[in-house]
């Protein structure tokens, strides 16, 4: 090795050139390997935390425009509703080439009737009054037409909450064009509901006080008709559909056809604190709040793969429910569905804060009252907590909602159906395999429904596999250079330091030195060079490749802001690289060295199988 040393040290510049090569070459093979294997590590430990989950919308064929009287402003509004033909189904999606790993579904709402429990809206306040909806008995303070708000005493309440019989409210027949005179002296009933503020003179009296004022909201006439309406969308014929709405109490009223309509409605006038969310599912990631980890089982488990295909009698069941009635694990919850919503997701009836969207028209078409069409008990097996965002969204869970196996519901088919609609982000999704966005909305375009629309959410993995593969590409490159340029540079100068340096080999091997002691004289420097850049290079690499984030770039490799019906980039999941540079490094420099003594040990054999007075003599020709 000395006597290497000394011949490499004739030539400086050469051999400072070889070394400072080496060093770049496994620089650029360390670097490649590293970022190669940190983005195949990183995909592989995080591949299955993500989910791909689509949501659908039918988009409207067209908008209807209709009028409605406005008492207020003493003209007509305009309401726009969107019209569909019909109503796709997830059949529809259903089509040759698309893989689902679940559904595609979309969830009923259902509502149970249970008066054994206490309800979020009631544990909030259980004093309040309930006076957003009743069925009672008024008289108006004056004789007054009520084109705008009046005043009216609530004389008996045949529906609802019965402490508000006695107390003085507002009262307009505000989408009337032609409201008929009331006189004080005379009882009238109708469904009232609480809608917009007051308007009119009473209005005016309020702004001329000086004093600070509480305006107040006004109760305005309901419908008799009944609210349910056929799977299609169309509504049921009801002899009360358009009809009258306010009526006076006389003797033997109870006994018409209004009056015994008046009396069914008020049976569940006053249900609603009595009722609670019920949705069926196929799989608990389909729910967006369990998705987007708005909701989460902080107790328990969730429902199996297999209790969601048999329709098992088990549920999922939110913390505050089951505190507020002193259940715990594994207790059995009794439900009573009563009513039917394809239209809307819990959290559009049933808010977080406990406030309720009502129905109307709980009759039926013959104007009976509607009954409860299945009843069952299910076991609780998950508990859920909820974290409120703050934001009111349509994937909002419900207050008091149970999550059960869609199968579990026998009466799946419109069963009491108080509203009805397209498929909607909210209610409808499927579950793809993560990374097949593309494949899919590709097959979608050619033989899904052109009137649905898909919306994306993968927790960000379609953008950070693109960022990775990405990377994986540029490290390859910079492995396939590194390789390339090592191999190269081992062959030049190899020849430099091996090769033309035969009639040395002649002349040692002249003076009596054996082969070996030749091989490992010419050979020794050659490779203690090359394992001093092989080392050198792969520890910069090693230490260069630790500064690169192969996430961060995937975060920066493609604009989608103005991309439309893609993906959606909310609820990505936190990712920590998977960096692992000492096994490239070590990999690259044991490379190196056996490639660069390989290639000298060839070279070397070849000088060596020559006789020394043959080189001698070549060499003594070239001078």
């Amino acid at each position: 090795m000395k006597n290497s040393l000394k011949q490499m040290a004739r030539t400086p510049v050469r051999t400072a050139l070889f070394l400072v090569l080496m060093v770049a070459a496994a620089l650029l093979m360390t670097l490649g390997a590293c970022i190669w294997l940190k983005g195949n590590r990183t995909m592989a430990q995080y591949e299955d935390r993500f989910m791909t989950i689509g949501t659908v919308r039918q988009v409207p064929d067209s908008f209807e425009q209709t009028l409605e009287w406005n008492a207020e402003t003493k003209d007509y509004d305009v309401r726009k509703s969107a019209q569909y033909s019909s109503y796709y189904t997830p059949e529809d999606m259903l089509f040759p080439e698309a893989e689902y790993m679940a559904g595609p579904e979309q969830r009923a709402l259902y509502i149970s009737y249970g008066p054994a429990y206490l309800m979020y809206n009631v544990s909030l306040n259980p004093s309040a009054l309930s006076s957003s909806f009743l069925i009672a008995e008024f008289k108006p303070m004056e004789d007054c037409m009520p084109d705008e708000s009046v005043k009216i005493q609530i004389t008996k309440v045949v529906g609802g909450d019965q402490r508000m019989e006695g107390v003085v409210g507002n009262f307009c027949d505000h989408k009337n064009p032609s409201p008929k005179m009331l006189y004080k002296d005379k009882t009238y009933v109708t469904q009232l509901n609480t809608y917009l503020y007051i308007h009119g003179s009473m209005y005016d009296e309020l702004m001329k006080s000086k004093n600070e004022v509480h305006i107040g909201l006004e109760y305005i006439p309901a419908s008799l008709e009944t609210g349910l309406c056929r799977p299609d969308g169309s509504v049921v014929e009801d002899a009360f559909r358009g009809g009258e709405e306010i009526f006076e109490v006389t003797d033997g009223f109870y006994e018409t056809d209004a009056g015994k309509r008046i009396l069914n409605l008020a049976q569940s006038a006053g249900i609603w604190r009595q009722c609670q969310p019920v949705t069926g599912t196929n799989k608990t990631c389909l729910l967006m709040p369990f998705y987007n980890r708005q909701a989460y089982i902080s107790e328990g488990r969730d429902i199996s793969a297999e209790e969601y295909a048999l329709g098992s009698k088990v549920c999922l069941a939110p913390r505050t429910f089951m505190e507020n009635n002193g259940l715990v694990l594994g207790d059995r919850v009794k439900v009573q569905l009563l009513y039917t919503d394809t239209r809307v997701n819990a959290g559009r009836r049933f808010w977080l804060d406990g406030s309720i969207g009502f129905y109307s028209g709980l009759v039926d078409e013959n104007g009976d009252p509607l009954q409860v069409f299945e009843s069952s008990e299910y076991e609780v097996v998950g508990i859920y907590d909820v974290t409120i965002s703050g934001m009111d969204s349509i994937f909002d869970p419900g207050a008091d909602e149970l999550i059960v196996p869609m199968e579990s519901i026998e009466a799946r088919d419109g069963k009491n159906l108080l509203a009805c609609g397209p498929m909607t982000d909210a209610t409808s999704s499927f579950q793809i395999p993560n990374g097949s966005i593309d494949e899919f909305l590709k097959d979608f375009a050619e033989y899904g429904p052109d009137k649905l629309e898909i919306t994306f959410y993968d927790m960000g993995y379609s953008q950070l596999k693109a960022g990775i593969d990405n990377m994986k590409k540029i490290s390859l490159c910079l492995l396939a250079a590194g390789v390339i340029l090592t191999v190269l540079l081992l062959f030049f100068f190899s020849h430099l330091f091996i090769t033309k340096q035969a009639r040395r080999t002649a002349i040692e091997r002249s003076l009596g030195m054996r082969k070996d002691k030749c091989r490992w004289s010419m050979v020794s420097g050659f490779a203690l060079l090359v394992c001093t850049g092989a080392v050198i290079g792969s520890l910069a690499g090693a230490k260069i490749s630790g500064k690169v984030s192969v996430v961060n770039a995937g975060k920066s490799y493609y604009e989608t802001t103005y991309t439309v019906g893609l993906t959606n980039m909310d609820n990505e999941i936190v990712v920590e690289e998977a960096a692992d540079s000492r096994t490239p490094a070590l990999w690259s420099t044991v490379f190196i060295v056996a490639a660069g003594v390989g290639i000298a040990w060839a070279k070397m054999n070849r000088s060596l199988k020559r006789e020394p007075m043959q080189l001698l003599s070549e060499r003594q020709e070239e001078n």
